[in-house]
């Protein structure tokens, strides 16, 4: 089963926005990663997957209980900065592959638990990247994957669509997406044709701070690989002029900071 190609599903965008993804959104994005890790009910000792892993941010935080982390990501831009992480961190018991998660480099039923946050929703075959996971997980090993709920849930997401669009009016503006995991009922559907059970998928959300607009734009335009793609194709000097229309849009729509806006995502969660 093949879904309609998406942008985000090619390396270029995430190589292009590493550096700034893991200054800004990967600290963001911990708090999603710690409701998996609890879901999960990780156990010490787990043999651990991190399927398209970026700069590491799952795969460092449970290091610390698993005997071993295995993270896999087609960015070798993420993956240089999660490979400095490591060793920052000190940890020696994470290895880290370059790879298609599609096809998977792991041996049939090697791991106890399997994570892929805000990753496996942009593969161009989701249903190779569930029944990969599900080859390569113990029986009774557990998934936990994370996908973005449709924008109109998420005022974080409206804020950041919306100051594209001001920058570049001819965007159309974010449709529900009910052919991808962004609807629940395809998110459990495809965990149950992949062959895992006991699948739930719980509603996770979480506020990103605003601690002023310019803050605020600032670390949008560092993480965000949408906003990466627009300004490198749009070249310096424009982008500086347009960007105005960003924050001048932002500043209407949050007029008051410091506050919060929150942002929704699914978790899925099943076991083989």
């Amino acid at each position: 089963m093949s879904q309609k190609p998406n942008p985000f599903s090619t390396n270029e965008p995430w190589n292009l926005v590493a550096e700034g993804y893991a200054e800004t959104t990967m600290q963001m994005l911990a708090q999603y990663a710690e409701e998996a890790v609890a879901a999960s009910r990780l156990k010490h000792g787990a043999l651990v997957l991190d399927v398209a892993c970026g700069p590491g941010t799952l795969a460092l935080m449970v290091a610390r209980i698993a005997k071993e982390v295995h993270g896999i990501d087609f960015s070798t831009s993420m993956l240089a900065i999660f490979q400095q992480n490591i060793e920052r961190a000190g940890h020696s018991n994470i290895i880290i592959q370059h790879g298609d998660a599609q096809a998977l480099p792991y041996p049939d039923k090697m791991f106890d638990a399997a994570f892929s946050m805000f990753g496996l929703m942009f593969f161009p075959d989701r249903h190779k990247g569930f029944a990969e996971i599900h080859r390569t997980l113990k029986p009774g090993g557990i998934i936990a994957v994370t996908s973005w709920a449709p924008v109109d849930q998420s005022p974080a997401m409206q804020a950041m669509f919306g100051a594209l669009r001001a920058i570049k009016p001819d965007l159309p503006e974010p449709q529900r997406a009910v052919a991808t995991l962004e609807n629940p009922e395809v998110f459990k559907q495809e965990l149950l044709d992949a062959g895992f059970r006991q699948v739930e998928i719980r509603s996770v959300t979480k506020p990103f701070p605003v601690p002023s607009i310019p803050e605020f734009w600032e670390s949008m335009v560092k993480g965000s690989a949408p906003i990466q793609m627009l300004k490198k194709s749009m070249g310096e000097p424009a982008w500086q002029e347009k960007e105005i229309l960003a924050l001048n849009y932002l500043a209407d729509k949050i007029p008051s900071t410091p506050t919060t806006l929150t942002s929704d995502a699914w978790l899925g969660l099943g076991v083989k």
